[in-house]
């Protein structure tokens, strides 16, 4: 039977077996995710990508032309007893872009269900597809389409993991150019530095700075991939002054505002801006790197800072969860600066601090903040 989006069914047995079909070779581009997760829809067991050893409980098979997943899930074998729900996750190797790449997915499960999906529809760069989930002691079958906008990673920092989305076909002493174009946002720190998110600058064979004062080449000068922070260089000095950063903490219902350029094909080339406050100060499972946010954000605003009421940085936008209405994520400014530090770039802080209206702020800053155009 065709299983439409958000319906679910109940399973008989406790192993089964299910094929995510696409019309054309996704190998290089799409990744296949098991996520075992307990009630809270925290991880409580490390995550399975397909391209990995199998566990016991779990194994996935991609066909020799790149075309089909074959997923096998045994509920008797799961590692923990607290696992209750079982997503299956395709996401974009590197976030370097959305999974659009596979055009559409069909998941099916022999004279069970079936359950297609147009890609081309999604921009996110990982999708949940299907949730096994066990209810009154009985297993279900739901078909999904829920997004992640930044990725596997992002999605894994929600559930309370880091998951490793890098492709398998690139290694850190011989990396691969990764396929497509994707875009970001970064600022101007130091007169010939500007940053942005370890996942937009990765992996990319050029990176491009735009803006309406025209256009900078950059090179990577350092990235953190742990704390999803990069530093570009570029060889000229842009006509803009460098942002300040905050001198001091980040307390809750803090006021923001943040620049940058989301959906870059879809809203252009001009930069948009948001506004919110500080709505928490972990991020998932008590991440002291993050600050939680309200200011609404969409692909291409990885990067971008997070200002406060004097235009200081007190975070750089990493990352959203599409589950719930406004859960925004930024890396805090204390870690911003200790990867300048780390480079030897001088940054500046925040002095004699005069609070600005919104129309003044996005005045003051605006020309610092450029889109980042990446190609693999």
């Amino acid at each position: 039977m065709n299983l439409p989006v958000g319906a679910n069914l109940l399973l008989s047995g406790t192993r089964w077996s299910s094929t995510l079909t696409f019309p054309h070779d996704i190998r290089h581009d799409l990744g296949l995710a098991v996520l075992a997760v307990n009630d809270e829809k925290q991880l409580v067991s490390a995550p399975y990508l397909a391209h990995a050893t199998a566990p016991a409980w779990t194994n996935a098979h991609l066909n020799e032309v790149g075309t089909s997943y074959t997923v096998t899930l045994d509920v008797t074998q799961l590692p923990n007893a607290n696992i209750s729900h079982v997503y299956l996750a395709l996401y974009r190797y590197g976030a370097r872009g959305p999974v659009d790449v596979g055009s559409h997915v069909t998941v099916q499960m022999d004279e069970v269900f079936s359950h297609p999906l147009a890609l081309g529809e999604m921009q996110a760069s990982a999708l949940l597809v299907t949730e096994f989930y066990r209810r009154a002691g009985q297993w279900k079958v739901r078909a999904l389409a829920e997004t992640s906008a930044y990725g596997l990673a992002a999605l894994g920092r929600r559930m309370g993991m880091d998951i490793d989305e890098s492709s398998p076909f690139t290694s850190p002493s011989n990396p691969e150019p990764r396929a497509g174009n994707w875009t970001g946002t970064a600022f101007l720190v130091a007169p010939q530095v500007f940053m942005t998110n370890a996942h937009v600058a990765d992996g990319a064979s050029r990176i491009r700075l735009s803006s309406l004062q025209g256009n900078l080449d950059a090179e990577p000068i350092i990235s953190d991939s742990t704390n999803d922070l990069a530093l570009l260089r570029i060889t000229t000095t842009p006509p803009c002054q460098p942002l300040t950063f905050r001198n001091g903490g980040v307390g809750l219902a803090q006021a923001i505002t943040t620049l940058g350029y989301p959906l870059a094909g879809l809203m252009g080339s001009g930069i948009q801006v948001t506004q919110g406050v500080i709505s928490g100060l972990f991020g998932a499972h008590n991440d002291i790197r993050l600050l939680q946010f309200t200011a609404p954000i969409q692909p291409g605003s990885s990067g971008s800072p997070l200002l406060d009421e004097t235009g200081a940085v007190l975070g750089v936008v990493s990352s959203t969860f599409t589950h719930a209405q406004n859960m925004n994520f930024a890396i805090r400014h204390s870690l911003a600066i200790a990867l300048m530090e780390a480079a030897s770039i001088q940054y500046t802080l925040q002095t004699n601090a005069q609070m600005l209206s919104a129309a003044q702020m996005v005045a003051q800053t605006q020309n610092a903040i450029w889109r980042v155009e990446c190609a693999g």
